[in-house]
């Protein structure tokens, strides 16, 4: 139990701290990044990310932490690594790798497992229509890591950036093309972020995280075939300095899932809400 629980708390923070750092540059108009050090914030305060799966747990959390580095070339933002092959006053070219949020659907779930039998809603020792005792077989997916380009284009009404990313880790061999338009503004209590943007991912990706297999499906069900699908999202933050390094950090995020994974019934949402709201401090 308790190794499930600590498993729960991680995958959460792990997904929520990405959350923070790529949402939460506005900061960025406050305090100038510092090259070569290590920078750590730990968040106190409620967040929380909808799970869009059927039959599954939504996830709260209370401690936020996040961790930075930045080289002259290299950086270190949480999970995501990066490297910059070139960079002006306009336009910034890194190679990224980063974690894929869609395997993080299943492990947020805690202590519940999802079963075909669940969201079918039959149960198969009562009703034959699938089949002779088709036993009830757990969901599970890999979380993956992706890596690939990322290019920003810096204007002063908005930074624009487009990217894509393959699997590396070898789970699903699938890819997604990130775009997204962002925009801080700083003022004198503080900075206000917003950020809109979509994401393609693969239909390799869309059929491993969101078809059934066949032993989940059971015999006398046909697999159906899987297309790429567009998410789309739209966040803002705010995070105003209270005292010396504490500040107050509110982020929230709306994401609308595309057909290809709504049509699923793996999936009982059309989107999914994320934020967090609290103090941090900055060590």
């Amino acid at each position: 139990m308790w190794m499930k629980a600590m498993k729960y708390l991680l995958s959460g923070l792990i997904f929520l701290t990405g959350l923070l750092l790529s949402e939460a540059r506005a900061e960025e108009q406050i305090d100038d990044i510092t090259t070569g050090e290590f920078h750590f914030t730990l968040a106190l305060g409620y967040g929380g990310i909808e799970n869009p799966r059927a039959k599954s747990d939504d996830i709260t959390t209370y401690v936020l932490p996040s961790w930075s580095y930045y080289d002259d070339r290299f950086y270190v933002e949480n999970f995501t690594l990066g490297y910059s092959l070139y960079e002006s006053d306009s336009l910034l070219v890194d190679l990224q790798t980063r974690l894929n949020e869609d395997g993080f659907f299943f492990e947020l779930d805690g202590w519940n497992k999802v079963f075909l039998s669940d969201i079918l809603g039959y149960k198969p020792n009562k009703q034959p229509l699938f089949g002779p005792e088709i036993p009830e077989v757990p969901i599970e997916r890999h979380i993956s890591y992706l890596g690939g380009l990322s290019t920003t284009w810096l204007t002063p009404y908005s930074d624009f950036t487009l990217g894509y990313f393959h699997d590396i880790s070898g789970v699903h061999q699938g890819n997604e093309i990130h775009f997204k338009a962002k925009k801080n503004m700083a003022f004198s209590w503080g900075a206000l972020g917003f950020e809109v943007g979509a994401i393609r991912k693969s239909s390799q990706l869309i059929s491993y995280y969101y078809h059934f297999t066949q032993a989940e499906l059971g015999r006398g069900r046909t697999l159906q075939p899987q297309s790429a699908a567009i998410n789309y999202h739209t966040s803002g933050v705010v995070n105003v300095p209270l005292w010396q390094d504490i500040n107050f950090v509110a982020i929230v995020t709306y994401t609308w899932l595309g057909d290809e994974i709504t049509k699923n019934l793996m999936v009982e949402k059309d989107g999914y809400l994320s934020g967090f709201i609290g103090v941090s401090y900055a060590f």
